[in-house]
């Protein structure tokens, strides 16, 4: 048993309570108090140990709910295109040469700046070659070893939509990789680890695969996680083969429920947003990708009004994992919406990154939150850094001014991962180091395609 005092708590629970004074009691692997200093039942001379958290911010482990931590062994290259162009130069051709060595280094990384930057939990959503299928269990292999908590989306293409032929897969292929899958990860690491279905994208799915992976997610009852309505051209190449919207084509073969993600959701019309609502589904978004993409701006506010759970990612083209320098994006750019400046709050970004992504994951019972009974994800966040001084505001800080060099110390089910920025078992150094060497045999392999 630990206690951690002398910190502001951002709790995120139901009344958004912020705790000054605060004090945080674990035990084992939950929060056994939370409250402020004076009201302590609790007694330091019974801990194992007392932590001083020198007056910082503690706020819930960040949960980034679409990345893609494979593609980051391509951050840089392909920069300045838009998402054709970016998928068919870039990454479709690395993708098909990465093998399950560099699947399983890229995810090892992506998973270390995601601790680095104050996140426990991550959904990563990786596809491969129809050839190197494992690589997917390099990807699973990755999150245990690193012990970040997650969810891994398995993607899929079988409509050849102008994707590589080397990407296409047959449906039973799919449904048979998917059940391999969910027996061998599905609940590991102790539980921190899950699996879940994942069509690329509507554009790329056939109705076949799209009624079976639907009756498979269902089985399992596990999430459903894909790209919707990203960019323009998408949405009328749906309409075009359909006649409908996305969310209206998968919601007609019952895949809209509370354990959908409708990743992105830029070109949402405002019946699929009443869709989502009324069915529980839940929507991922991932600013910095969007801009740098000039994706668009999705329509935020009008999400939030109609009571559609929104949570947040980092997604791949962003080049960083910064889930804080995510926050900030979540915040001011819906607000080009409708040119209003309150479309979202601080205090709304904050939740999107951790009790909305809980609820997206449907373990808002035990993480996304700071209250007792919960799993100890947390992260203290340094507030007397120079570009978060004078702090007037913790929260306002917190999602404007703060980067991942703030997050000093991070737990997840109460074991630190991370001390004074520091990390106490993984090794900065030798991920890079493994990363550079390997990316150097990689690229000689896609400059002789």
């Amino acid at each position: 048993m630990f206690m951690i005092k002398n910190i502001t708590i951002a709790t995120v629970d139901i009344s958004d309570n912020l705790i000054t004074d605060g004090v945080i009691v674990v035990e084992e692997e939950k929060i056994a108090w939370v409250g402020e200093k004076y009201i302590c039942p609790y007694n330091e001379h019974d801990m194992d140990a007392v932590i001083d958290g020198g007056g910082n911010l503690m706020i819930p482990g960040l949960i980034n709910a679409h990345t893609h931590t494979v593609y980051y062994l391509m951050r840089g290259l392909g920069m300045d295109k838009p998402l054709k162009t970016w998928l068919s130069d870039t990454i479709w051709p690395y993708l098909g040469e990465i093998n399950e060595e560099e699947a399983y280094l890229g995810a090892y990384l992506g998973y270390m700046e995601n601790l680095r930057s104050g996140v426990t939990y991550v959904i990563d959503n990786y596809y491969m070659a129809a050839k190197s299928k494992k690589n997917v269990d390099s990807v699973f292999k990755a999150m245990n070893d690193t012990g970040i908590k997650g969810m891994v989306a398995r993607g899929f293409h079988d409509l050849n939509f102008n994707v590589p032929e080397i990407f296409m897969e047959e449906t039973e292929e799919i449904i048979n990789e998917y059940k391999r899958i969910f027996s061998k990860w599905h609940g590991a690491n102790g539980g921190k680890i899950s699996a879940c279905v994942s069509p690329v994208n509507l554009l790329y799915t056939t109705v076949d695969s799209l009624e079976k992976t639907i009756d498979l997610a269902n089985y399992y009852k596990a999430c459903f996680h894909t790209h919707v309505a990203e960019a323009k051209f998408e949405v009328d190449k749906i309409n075009a083969r359909f006649g409908k919207t996305f969310i209206e084509v998968i919601d007609e073969y019952g895949g809209v429920n509370e354990r959908f993600h409708s990743v992105h959701s830029v070109w949402l019309s405002k019946k699929e947003m009443s869709i989502l609502s009324d069915r529980g589904g839940k929507v991922i978004i991932n600013p910095a990708s969007n801009l740098l993409l000039a994706s668009g701006i999705v329509p935020v506010e009008s999400m939030l009004q109609r009571g559609v759970n929104v949570s947040l990612g980092t997604d791949a083209p962003n080049n960083n994992q910064d889930m804080l320098e995510s926050m900030k994006l979540a915040a001011i750019l819906p607000r080009m919406e409708n040119l209003n400046p309150l479309a979202v709050s601080a205090k709304q970004a904050l939740r999107m990154a951790t009790i909305e992504g809980a609820k997206a994951v449907g373990l808002e019972g035990e993480i996304g939150s700071i209250e007792a009974g919960k799993k100890a994800d947390l992260v203290l966040v340094n507030m007397h850094s120079l570009h978060n001084t004078p702090c007037n505001d913790m929260i306002a800080n917190l999602v404007y001014s703060a980067n991942q060099s703030d997050v000093l110390n991070v737990y997840i089910n109460g074991k630190e991962v991370l001390n004074e920025g520091k990390f106490n078992n993984l090794s900065p150094k030798k991920i890079v180091d493994d990363v550079n060497n390997q990316m150097i045999k990689l690229n000689k392999r896609v400059s002789r395609l």
